[in-house]
Formats: structure tokens, sequence, C-alpha cells
């Protein structure tokens, strides 16, 4: 849920998240297949496989940075309240929780 769903949390993210992975998915079967990869009637080459994986990798590798960033610096490390690996996986989980209560919030 880390992925896309949860972090960006605008309406309409969900179906954002499943159409990159819908993509990524026609790919990998048309591949296992031998045949050329379509979706839609569109055939699906590496320019596109390349900027659906940097739009599904963009948002988990910024919330690992975010949070490497928040266990150096002394305003992070003073919210800890539990050192370690423990401590690490706190601050990660941490991160979408603000967005999880603006989302819940929105208007349907």
């Amino acid at each position: 849920m880390m992925v896309d769903e949860v972090i960006v949390g605008a309406p309409g993210s969900g179906l954002y998240g499943m159409l990159l992975f819908c993509i990524v998915t026609v790919f990998i079967a048309g591949l296992m297949i031998g045949r050329t990869p379509e979706y839609v009637g569109k055939k699906i080459g590496s320019a596109e496989i390349k900027m659906t994986i940097l739009a599904l990798l963009a948002v988990p590798a910024a919330a690992l940075g975010l949070t490497a960033v928040a266990c150096i610096v002394e305003p992070g490390l003073a919210g800890l309240g539990n050192p370690g690996p423990h401590g690490y996986t706190e601050v990660l989980y941490a991160i979408p929780r603000p967005q999880r209560r603006t989302a819940a919030r929105l208007p349907a």
C-alpha cells in the first residue's frame, strides 16, 4: 500500500497505480508468451516501461530517502521511541500518516 496509493493519497491515485501495474503486467505477460506486448491496441515498448517503472519507484524511493534523512538529523532523532531498526521502521511508517489523514477528510 505504500507504493503510490497511500502516500500520494489524492482522488484517482488508486486508478493511477492500477494502470501502472497493468502496463507492467501486460509487458511481462507478452514477453513470457513470446508476442509483442500490446495494451488497448497499442504496442508497449521499452520507453513506456522505463517511464512506468520510474513512476512506480519514485514515491517509494522518496519515502526511503526522506526516512534516511529523518534518521540522521537531530529533530528526526528526537522523536524516536525505539533505537535501532525499530526506530527506522517507526519513522518509515510515520511518513504516510499525515497524507492518509488528509485524504480521509477530502469530500467524496
